[in-house]
């Protein structure tokens, strides 16, 4: 049978002054990932940090350990859980970075070092922070993830990255955390040196402003998407443009991703299609082979000029007008999912082989919601709404489906 779980929305609720534009959990530190999954109580004993970047011009980071725990320890199976009919209660984010003089497009956590993030903003910069100084709600006598003396605010980041010349729109750290890419309205992507924050090389990408940007799981390689209906892959050391793909039409391309493994990017386009390209030289592949990351994959040498077929197409969300973010949501390995927002204000779950439609969250029934991620190792996603709704909502497996 193909079971799969529904999602209800934790009793919770984080608040923005204006839309939410980005969010995302950090990361899980190899070391203290176990063998249990989110359906176990010990999965959740630990803090669980997201962070939501808005309009406003802040990031506010929201420890929801102690808040899945309670859930699961309150919730019988026999009770009835809702999601939009309820009232959540809002609570205090563990702390709040101020440091950008306008809204902020995106963020990104360091998968290296999980206390360290990104953030890119309409103010043309790019600026890197150390949150380990906030204080996380799981433990208040400690600082999120690492490090001591708690505190609930800071506006200087370890780093600022000047170069340019209009909104800073995207941004990702490499696997190794040493690197960032961003993409800007100016048209161009841009690799910088963490450390230093030194602009290391400058793409010529696009025709139209740059809305995503992503490196693969070595580093090697880095894919960018514009309005100009275009992704572009790129060899990081040479900055040679290794493939162009477009879709039918060429509407222009709002999000893109690379899947876990590297070997398929996933592509929002305003044409309200979610596609998975095969980017990788393979002419046959297995449906099982989407997101599991194998060490000896010979085919991750990507060659200039091959590749690019839409192996997947995903419908039912409306994407017409704004850059909605979408993700891979592969914490239950009996079903992985593409999540993605939408501009009708709910969240869509797909079956990511069948293509099925799972569930339609009502996430922000008064506004778009473009804002969503998914928790790399548990079974959470998280959502944020635009200006009549500029809330985060945070979404668990119902008790049937975590028993």
């Amino acid at each position: 049978m193909n079971h799969h779980s529904h999602y209800t929305c934790l009793p919770i609720l984080g608040q923005h002054k204006k839309a939410v534009s980005c969010v995302s959990f950090a990361p899980t530190i190899p070391s203290t990932i176990n063998t249990t999954t989110s359906s176990s109580s010990n999965g959740h004993e630990e803090p669980c940090i997201c962070a939501s970047a808005s309009a406003d011009g802040t990031v506010r980071l929201w420890d929801i350990g102690p808040s899945i725990q309670d859930y699961y320890l309150t919730t019988t199976s026999t009770e009835t859980t809702t999601t939009s009919s309820s009232s959540p209660t809002t609570f205090n984010p563990t702390g709040i970075i101020m440091g950008h003089s306008k809204g902020i497009n995106e963020l990104a956590w360091n998968p290296r070092a999980p206390h360290v993030l990104a953030t890119a903003s309409d103010d043309k910069t790019c600026k890197v922070w150390d949150v380990s100084r906030f204080h996380s709600s799981s433990c208040p006598t400690s600082s999120v993830l690492t490090g001591s003396h708690p505190q609930t605010s800071m506006d200087k980041p370890l780093v600022e990255l000047k170069g340019h010349s209009n909104f800073c729109f995207s941004v990702k750290f490499s696997p190794q955390g040493n690197l960032l890419v961003t993409g800007s309205f100016d048209e161009t992507v841009k690799i910088w040196d963490v450390r230093t924050g030194e602009c290391i090389s400058t793409l010529p990408a696009h025709s139209d402003p740059v809305t995503g940007v992503d490196f693969n799981m070595d580093g090697t390689c880095i894919v960018s998407s514009s309005h100009d209906g275009l992704i572009r892959i790129w060899d990081l050391a040479t900055g040679e443009c290794l493939k162009t793909i477009y879709a039918e039409k060429n509407p222009p391309v709002s999000f893109v991703k690379y899947s876990p493994n590297g070997k398929y990017v996933l592509s929002g386009m305003l044409d309200g299609k979610l596609r998975l390209w095969d980017v990788l030289m393979k002419k046959s592949y297995d449906d099982h082979q989407y997101y599991h990351t194998q060490k000896d994959d010979h085919s991750q040498r990507l060659i200039a000029g091959r590749g690019g077929q839409c192996t997947k197409t995903y419908t039912g969300h409306v994407n017409s007008k704004y850059c909605v973010f979408s993700d891979f949501a592969l914490a239950n390995p009996k079903q992985p999912k593409i999540i993605t927002g939408s501009e009708d204000g709910k969240v869509y779950i797909y079956d990511l082989q069948t293509r099925q439609n799972l569930q339609v969250l009502d996430a922000h029934v008064h506004d778009c919601c473009l804002a969503v991620a998914a928790h790399d190792t548990k079974d959470i996603i998280v959502t944020g709404g635009m200006s009549k709704d500029p809330t985060v909502k945070f979404w668990v497996p119902k008790m049937d489906d975590h028993l």
